[in-house]
């Protein structure tokens, strides 16, 4: 199943009931986070987003209502017992800010953090099920789109039943 669950849409400034920028794309089992604008926690609550099941967030660039509310998630999931590893790609200076905020409050996650700088397009994850890869926008800054696709498997073909058919090669191969 593929599927896309829009968290958030709405500009810098919140607006009764819109949220700054989220959105959690369903991949089968897996979940991705791509942004993660102020009151994103509050919206996977709010759609029974399971937040255990994310294990790799995408942030597009460094406006603040695309990861405003970044650091909040994380703590959380610390909070709630997470431990498994978790992936973050985005622009270089969002580990400085990560660093900054766990530093200052003396934080520290239960879980690894991988970081993952975004500097050029190609492809970011390759996994046997799926695949990632992030493409340069226009924007005042540095920005990223994201595009997920899922890897098709290989057919399985009933050789017997093929050959009792007759049916040519040309067909399945």
């Amino acid at each position: 199943m593929f599927g896309v669950t829009i968290l958030g849409n709405n500009s810098a400034l919140p607006a009764y009931d819109r949220h700054p920028t989220a959105q959690v794309i369903t991949l089968n089992e897996q979940l991705f986070l791509i942004d993660c604008g102020e009151g994103t926690q509050m919206q996977l609550a709010k759609y029974k987003v399971k937040r255990g099941r994310i294990n790799h967030i995408f942030i597009s660039h460094l406006h603040g209502d695309h990861y405003f509310g970044l650091i909040g998630l994380l703590t959380s999931m610390g909070l709630l017992g997470r431990e498994q590893d978790l992936h973050l790609y985005g622009p270089p200076q969002l580990k400085d800010i990560i660093e900054l905020q766990l530093n200052v409050t003396a934080t520290t996650l239960p879980y690894a953090l991988h970081f993952n700088a975004l500097e050029i397009e190609g492809l970011i994850l390759d996994h046997p099920k799926y695949s990632v890869e992030c493409f340069k926008t226009q924007h005042r800054i540095p920005c990223f789109g994201f595009i997920i696709r899922e890897k098709k498997k290989p057919r399985k073909i009933n050789k017997d039943a093929v050959l009792s058919y007759e049916i040519p090669s040309v067909y399945y191969e």
